[in-house]
């Protein structure tokens, strides 16, 4: 069975994106940078639980559910889950310092260690690991491009 998860895609004014760092025992060296939010929880909607995720890791209030641009599933070992699907709304912000809701220590509980800014050329020229792994191909490819009339259906991390 897989866990369902809502992510942010968030675009400031200059088309730089918000993600946050995730590491754990086991995982890539370095971590990997993501787009914040998480699984969505019994009963809840998409846009509680992005409410909920946003203002636990980047400090943001979100006022409205964004358009859906990407659904990604991952297989991976997790407590309870053959893996996850994460389904990428995009939101635009004015720029804005993140301040997680909370402790850095629940943070890192979390696996999250970190949260920054990313502009386009930053993404391109990076060594991180990101996931989706064609985060900036794809980042690039929707403000080319435009938001899709469906998502697009990514596969594995």
């Amino acid at each position: 069975m897989l866990r369902q998860s809502v992510r942010g895609l968030i675009l400031d004014q200059d088309d730089s994106v918000l993600l946050v760092r995730f590491e754990w025992p086991g995982g890539p060296d370095g971590g990997f940078w993501a787009n914040p939010g998480g699984g969505i929880e019994p009963g809840e909607s998409r846009l509680d639980a992005l409410r909920r995720e946003l203002a636990e890791e980047v400090g943001l209030d979100v006022p409205a559910l964004g358009e859906e641009v990407w659904t990604k599933t991952a297989y991976f070992p997790m407590a309870d889950w053959d893996g996850q699907v994460d389904h990428v709304h995009l939101l635009r912000v004015s720029r804005f310092e993140p301040c997680p809701g909370l402790s850095a220590e629940a943070l890192a509980a979390e696996h999250v260690h970190e949260v920054r800014w990313w502009s386009l050329e930053e993404l391109a020229h990076s060594t991180a690991t990101f996931s989706p792994r064609a985060l900036p191909s794809l980042l690039a490819e929707l403000l080319t491009g435009g938001v899709p009339a469906s998502p697009l259906v990514l596969e594995g991390f």
